[in-house]
């Protein structure tokens, strides 16, 4: 049989228009554009919550959260942010720290009040999914705090994730983005340059994997995504939720 030189040459250029289509299209479903969402009625004898999410994720995968905070007299804001185009360093400066910030002054303006009347102040607490728990360590890492409360940390990849470890990973991080890389389990990783938290704070992770191609490139228990190895914080107080998934967790009512 003739080798037929240029249907080669055809054929790859065709699967390789194939392949990069497929890349663009899968980023652009993998974005989703900066949102900032107030949830309650700010309680002057109540904490704030700031809740965001993790790596491909929208405001509305914690809606389940947010809306029993509110139920319960919460107020609070939901911070959606893209996550395929900048580091955990830019993500933070760009989309979380301003929005701290103006909820630090809003705090700190009625805690000014509560001082002089002798009552408690008022707190600020944390609430964050899977790759935005890194995100908050770094911001409370590199900004002062005075008025931090609670830190729940849920599905944290806390010393990474086999996930982040995978070659693929390297090879399409203009697809993935440039976060991804930044969670790989090696002591050098910039998660595991960020050092163990001091101040109170939660863990909460599932021990049912909603995806078992991932499952099989991460030793051990894992939930779907992250594994119980890395996922813990010297630091934090450790709670399994049985039968949860990395993401079913967040609408658990446990």
């Amino acid at each position: 049989m003739k080798f037929n030189f240029k249907k080669l040459t055809i054929a790859v250029i065709i699967l390789a228009i194939i392949i990069f289509t497929g890349l663009k299209i899968t980023k652009r479903l993998l974005y989703h554009p900066y949102n900032v969402t107030k949830f309650g009625s700010f309680d002057k004898n109540k904490d704030v919550v700031i809740v965001f999410h993790g790596i491909y994720g929208k405001a509305k995968t914690l809606n389940a959260i947010t809306d029993t905070l509110e139920k319960e007299g919460y107020s609070g804001i939901n911070i959606q942010y893209p996550t395929t185009e900048d580091t955990v360093e830019k993500i933070t400066e760009k989309y979380i720290a301003p929005n701290v910030e103006s909820v630090i002054k809003t705090v700190e303006e009625e805690n000014v009040i509560r001082r002089k009347q002798g009552l408690p102040e008022i707190k600020i607490n944390f609430i964050v999914h899977s790759m935005g728990t890194g995100v908050l360590r770094y911001y409370l890492k590199t900004h002062k705090l005075n008025n931090l409360g609670k830190v729940v940390f849920i599905s944290p990849p806390s010393h990474g994730s086999q996930l982040s470890d995978n070659p693929i990973s390297d090879t399409i991080k203009d697809t993935l983005g440039d976060a991804v890389k930044q969670f790989k389990t090696s002591s050098d990783s910039f998660i595991n340059s960020l050092g163990e938290p001091d101040y109170q704070c939660y863990v909460m992770i599932g021990n049912k994997s909603g995806n078992f191609l991932y499952s099989i490139l991460i030793p051990g228990i894992d939930d779907g995504m992250v594994p119980f190895k890395t996922s813990r914080l010297n630091n934090c107080n450790y709670k399994v939720i049985e039968n949860a998934t990395h993401t079913t967790i967040l609408k658990d009512q446990r």
